[in-house]
Formats: C-alpha cells, structure tokens, sequence
C-alpha cells in the first residue's frame, strides 16, 4: 500500500495513507461483517469521511501550488452551489447513518432525498436534459413538472443504486474513480484532481487493506456527485446518453435487476438482501481461494475494472468520441455479460445466501 501510494501522490499519499489506516482505529462507524453478506472481518464505515477530509486537504495544497485554480474552477468551468450543497446534504445525510445505524428510518432517508434533489431541480431547471434522443422521454422532459419530476427520481434512484453497490472492496470506489478520472481529463480542474487523487488513495487501502469501507456517506456523496457532473456535461454536449450507461453500468443495471427480483418474490424492492451478483461472485472465488478478503477485493476490482474500467480503456485508447452513442454497443455487452453472470455465478448457493442481509 505504501509503495503503491508513493508512486501515485508521492508524499502525500504515504500520509494520506497512514491517515486512512488511522481511521480504520476508530471506535466510530463500526461494520458488522454481517451486513453486506461478503466480508468476514470487522471494518469501519467511515470511508466517505475520510475521502471527504482528503478531499479538502488535497484542494488546498492544490490551489496554494497554483493560485489560479480555484479562478479556472469557478470561472472557466463554471460553478452552481447548488450542486454543492446537494452533495453536502447527502453526504451528511449518509453520515448519520454511518455513524448511527437506523438513526433514520429507509422512509424518512428516501423523503429526504426526494427533498433534496426536488429543491434542486426546481431552483437548477437548467439541469434537467432537454434531449436524450428517446421521442416519448423527450417529450415527457419538455414538460416542465414531468420534467422536474422525472429528474428528481432519476437522482434519487442513481444514489440508491450506488449505495446498494458498495459491498466489495473497489467496486462503488473503482467506479467513481475511473468516471473521476474521466471528468477530470475533460476539464482539468484543480477540485476533480483532488478528487481522483482521494479517491485513488481510497481504492488503494479499501482493496489491499479490506477494513474501509465508503459506507452511507461516501456512496451518497460520491453519487450525487458523479450524478450532477453527468448530467451537466450531457447537457453541455461533452457526454453521450451511451456513454454515461455504460460508465455507471454495474450500479445501475445490479439496482433495476434486484428491484425485479424482489417484486417476484413478493418483497419490498428496497428490502436488503445478499444476492446481488457482487455476492454471488464472491461466494464462488471465496470457495476456491480460502481468503475472503483476497475474494472480495477480486469481486470488487473484477467488476469495476470489467464495466467502469472497460469505458476508462476505451476513452484512453479513443475507441469513440465520449459524444458519440456508438458507446452503447460496450453497454449492451456489460447488460449480456451481467445477465450471464448472474445466472453462472448463482450456481451451488444454499437458501441461507439469499437471506436477507442482518
């Protein structure tokens, strides 16, 4: 982890490093290792604050090393605090559960998300898209209350979907990482270069170490984040709707299809459970490789790397322009390969796997 940070922030993420491992001592946001039915250790929520004050503390050293970053962040790129409170809000939101399961009750999180994002989209119109190139979503979307509305489940949704993701080591992480990275090469900013590098560091501990997790906080605010970034530059023409579905594929092809099971089974579609394919493959390598924080960390990075990384090779490699829907042949493949997996990995499972998570 060390050499592995060295090489990646150099000083700083040595320190960023042993400060990380620092918080995995504290006595605050414990994880049972029940809950996510894939780790076999105790281990800390509290990943998404730590990623926050590394967040903070990079930005800071960023724009004391060039002081014309936070002019180019505000001015050149624009900015809406909106967006920041939002991300605010949610992160604080994730944090009360984090730090005090069940402070907030599922329906009383939801409405306040519903709140949220609905201030948001009523006070920001100019986020809500005006084109996805769908004739009957077009439509719905020119209608300004249909329009806010839609909106405003769309965030809610996407959200939910990357906390309900966040159960491997490098999974939540190694996705919003690459889309980080993407962001941050389309702009350049000096806060997307804080970000990439909290999140790196993050991913690094979280998938070698396996006692960190970026629990409610950091699934919120990392989504809400990512979610608000995608949509501006959608809007803005930078990204394709195609692009964008395959970028965030696995979080939100895992939610609609464990929604779908869960109204099959006659249950509530926001009931947790341990069968999301994350668990179903992790259940298979932990059978062969004897080490569970080797198999969760491997089912993390296996599907990161295979949905959000594929995207991040091809942008490298310049497969397509990020405007251009021809993205959407990479998302029909991540579709068929989830559906593929699910089925393969599901494999040998007792009843007892599929109970709901404690």
């Amino acid at each position: 982890m060390l050499f592995l940070s060295a090489v990646f922030l150099g000083v700083q993420g040595v320190l960023a490093l042993i400060f990380l491992d620092w918080m995995t001592r504290l006595r605050l946001g414990e994880d049972s290792p029940a809950k996510h039915g894939i780790s076999n250790q105790q281990s800390s929520r509290l990943g998404g604050l730590a990623v926050a004050m590394l967040v903070l503390c990079f930005f800071l050293l960023e724009i004391t090393n060039e002081q014309s970053g936070v002019e180019r962040d505000l001015l050149v790129y624009g900015f809406n605090g909106l967006a920041l409170v939002a991300v605010i809000l949610c992160a604080l939101m994730g944090l009360t559960e984090d730090l005090k399961p069940d402070f907030l009750s599922p329906r009383a999180r939801l409405g306040l998300k519903f709140l949220v994002f609905g201030a948001v989209g009523y006070l920001w119109p100019e986020l809500i898209p005006t084109e996805l190139g769908v004739a009957p979503f077009d439509f719905l979307l020119s209608l300004p209350v249909l329009g806010w509305l839609l909106l405003t489940i769309f965030l809610v949704g996407f959200i939910n979907a990357m906390n309900m993701a966040d159960g491997a080591n490098g999974l939540v992480a190694g996705i919003v990482f690459c889309a980080l990275f993407i962001f941050y090469g389309q702009t350049g900013r000096v806060i997307d270069a804080s970000l990439v590098s909290a999140f790196g560091v993050f991913l690094i501990f979280n998938v070698i170490k396996g006692r960190l997790f970026l629990g409610d906080m950091g699934t919120y605010g990392a989504g809400c984040a990512v979610a608000l970034y995608s949509l501006v530059g959608f809007n803005l023409g930078s990204f394709s709707l195609m692009f964008l579905a395959a970028l965030f594929a696995y979080p939100c092809i895992d939610f609609l299809v464990s929604i779908g099971r869960r109204l099959l089974q006659g249950r509530s579609p926001f009931s947790p459970d341990n069968d999301h394919l994350h668990n179903r493959i992790y259940f298979q390598l932990a059978k062969r490789l004897g080490s569970g924080v080797l198999a969760n960390s491997l089912t993390g990075l296996l599907i990161s790397g295979s949905t959000s990384g594929l995207v991040l090779l091809g942008y490298s490699q310049q497969w397509w322009p990020i405007s251009s829907n021809e993205w959407g042949v990479v998302f029909v493949v991540q579709i068929a390969a989830y559906l593929v997996a699910f089925i393969i990995f599901g494999r040998g499972r007792g009843l007892s796997q599929y109970s709901e998570a404690i």
